[in-house]
């Protein structure tokens, strides 16, 4: 009986495990998937910034070049 519940016990640690790594590979994956896509983002707005701040520096020029005909 006593190698019955040692065993028993064997095979629900084993089952566990592998549970505990199903799910945890799952998570993985989707974090993994999530991360891409957040790194796609990510370097779309800093090329969408920079684009931006070329034009900030573009517009105050302009200005100040108006302001000196005025």
């Amino acid at each position: 009986m006593a190698r019955y519940d040692t065993e028993s016990s064997v095979s629900s640690n084993i089952s566990l495990t592998h549970e505990n790594y199903s799910t945890l590979l799952n998570a993985f994956k989707e974090t993994h998937e999530e991360v891409n896509r957040l790194t796609l983002s990510n370097n779309r707005l800093k090329g969408l910034n920079n684009w931006l701040e070329i034009k900030v520096i573009q517009l105050e020029e302009e200005l100040s070049n108006l302001k000196l005909f005025l």
